[in-house]
């Protein structure tokens, strides 16, 4: 597996170099842009082969090329931009704040609805194919078959997000991947990595479309089948005392669609006449739901009720939709909410695509997805005016809809308004998955000879509680709700993301930013303490190490240390930096004599600052 290669072939920077040395005559470090980069600006649009004709000239000239551009150089326009890609993305480099700040935003984000959907699941095998033949003699026997473990997922996830362009749909699918909770802790998912890629690749190719083909995909995926046990889940059968599954049916209605309560447009729960909330669904409700989600089993080609998916080739293993098998559905009626019926002998499919249709029209899910999404994009403490314009926007059955809701959430104006003041309760925690991203987007970073990015990324999860599709329960890594004690609990405000901040990640994170800064290791192919130890008191592992950032840019403004920390300012904190932070910086930074101590003494203050974790 990918995790048994870290070991194998990196165990420490000496053995790396010798096997290195052994497959390869010549090491070729090829040096990747962290995402696709533009080099046009304001006045110059994207200018490929483009034309323009002088009207003087209008009868006879073909037209020539006039647009030359300027690159954005106002520092605030910049700053702005810059805090607008942290909203929308999970990093992005100077340039791309640049041209987002030339082009505008509502261009750029059409430019990144247009890019099309890259497959994780391909990426996968595409990275096993690649170096599962270097694993040693004898150990390749246990990746023969179906069997492709769930550490290539992640060595996937991260290579695909540092190489792709296609910014927001990898925010957007992060962000449902926290919605529409799947995780790799069964042992069915850590040896099948391929369900979770093909699941996330299934959020992915929904991140731009519309909510009730999401959900129905959701519904029919065998990842989630499994996760949330509808998968092979029968009908009744009162003789030998078997009754549908009922997990399910309660997750998707509690965490995927309408919430525990009924709600307004504007997310505020509904009161009785007695002042009491709602509840948006019972017990007996959550029972005739549990009806609808049976008969759904193995959808591959050589499948069959109650046969795992791993009687598939391997690209269809946990990856086709789960199909319907009659004789395993409940064909009685079933009474969804509000008084729906689903009337009986009706065939599955048909039961779960009315279903599907049902609660995505409720009047609820509109307001409580679009409050998770606005918590995941923008801000811990939406407005209820916030809500009510982005949940006004939601169309669940309306092709690329989710377009239309993503704008509303990041061209709102409470969304575009930072003015922070003692009262200002906009913004949220950066993720330690986006506080990562966005050091190694920053700044170009080299791959390996073979052009990826070959990074362990378990022990960050150990030292940070987070890790894509390793979310501990189908709660997500944080619930939405939850507020640490102080001054946001006493009024009544949240902070989820606090939830997985304890005394630990704090100091994890500090370390993995002195780790990849300090010692200059920002992508290590083993981080274990060990190996990064020997890596940093070995003299020459920049000669065999691989993973290198440029500083090139910074490295010119090292004789101005308040020019560096504004530079800076925008490309990692967004403008955000409050001036006592500046000072003590560039204070700090002004003692320092080398060159590339002051570089590494600024990126390190500002990334582990409390101006920069908290995204305003």
């Amino acid at each position: 597996s990918y995790a048994r290669l870290k070991g194998n072939i990196t165990t420490n920077a000496h053995r790396m170099k010798r096997l290195l040395t052994s497959f390869f005559t010549l090491l070729l470090v090829c040096e990747l842009p962290a995402q696709f980069r533009h080099y046009d600006y304001l006045g110059g649009g994207h200018q490929n082969e483009v034309a323009v004709t002088v009207s003087s000239a209008s009868g006879s000239a073909t037209g020539k090329m006039t647009v030359d551009g300027f690159p954005i150089q106002n520092q605030d326009q910049l700053a702005d931009a810059s805090r607008f890609l942290a909203q929308a993305t999970l990093g992005a480099d100077y340039s791309t704040i640049q041209m987002t700040a030339a082009m505008g935003y509502e261009a750029w984000l059409e430019e990144q609805f247009a890019l099309p959907p890259i497959a994780l699941l391909d990426e996968m095998f595409r990275l096993e194919n690649i170096y599962l033949p270097l694993l040693e003699e004898g150990e390749e026997a246990e990746e023969i078959g179906p069997n492709i473990g769930v550490s290539w997922f992640h060595g996937g996830w991260i290579n695909q997000h540092l190489k792709s362009p296609d910014l927001l749909r990898q925010k957007m699918a992060f962000t449902l991947s926290q919605i529409f909770v799947v995780n790799d802790a069964s042992d069915i998912a850590e040896d099948f990595g391929q369900g979770l890629a093909g699941f996330y690749d299934l959020l992915s190719r929904n991140a731009f479309g519309d909510y009730q083909t999401l959900l129905t995909d959701v519904t029919l995926s065998p990842a989630m089948g499994f996760f949330l046990s509808h998968y092979d889940n029968p009908k009744a059968d009162p003789i030998n005392n078997i009754q549908p599954d009922e997990n399910y049916a309660r997750e998707i209605m509690q965490l995927f669609s309408i919430g525990l309560w009924e709600l307004n447009q504007d997310g505020s729960r509904k009161q009785d006449a007695n002042g009491q909330f709602i509840p948006a669904y019972t017990n007996q409700d959550i029972n005739e739901f549990a009806q609808v989600f049976t008969g759904l089993s193995n959808g591959g080609p050589n499948g069959g009720w109650g046969s795992e998916p791993i009687t598939d080739d391997r690209k269809t293993n946990f990856v086709a939709p789960m199909r319907m098998y009659e004789e395993y559905h409940d064909r009685t009626e079933k009474v969804l909410l509000k008084g729906t019926t689903l009337p009986a002998n009706q065939d599955g499919m048909t039961d779960i695509l009315q279903t599907m249709a049902h609660l995505s029209n409720h009047s609820n899910t509109a307001p409580f997805i679009s409050k998770a999404l606005i918590q995941f994009f923008t801000t811990s403490n939406p407005s209820q005016l916030y809500i009510f314009d982005v949940a006004g926007t939601f169309q669940p059955a309306e092709e690329n809809n989710f377009q239309e809701v993503i704008k509303a959430i990041l061209l709102n104006p409470e969304a575009r308004i930072c003015n922070p003041t003692a009262t200002y309760t906009f913004g949220k925690l950066r993720e330690p998955v986006a506080r990562k991203l966005n050091l190694l987007k920053a700044f170009p970073l080299s791959a390996d000879e073979y052009g990826n990015y070959f990074e362990e990324q378990f022990c960050y999860d150990d030292i940070t509680g987070q890790l894509p599709g390793r979310a501990p329960s189908v709660f997500n890594f944080f619930v939405p709700s939850y507020a640490p004690p102080g001054d946001i609990s006493t009024n009544g405000w949240v902070a989820p993301e606090f939830q997985i901040l304890n005394s630990t990640n704090a100091i994890g994170i500090v370390n993995d930013v002195n780790r990849r800064v300090v010692y200059g290791i920002p992508y290590a192919l083993d981080c274990e303490e060990e190996y990064v130890q020997e890596l940093i008191e070995d003299p020459e592992f920049v000669q065999f190490y691989p993973y290198q950032q440029d500083f090139t840019e910074e490295m010119k403004l090292v004789n101005s240390p308040s020019a560096l920390v504004d530079r800076l300012d925008i490309l990692l904190a967004n403008g955000l930096l409050e001036d006592d932070t500046k000072a003590i910086m560039v204070n700090a930074i002004s003692q320092l004599s080398s060159p590339a101590e002051r570089v590494k003494m600024a990126l390190y203050l500002i990334m582990i600052s409390p101006d920069y974790a908290i995204l305003k």
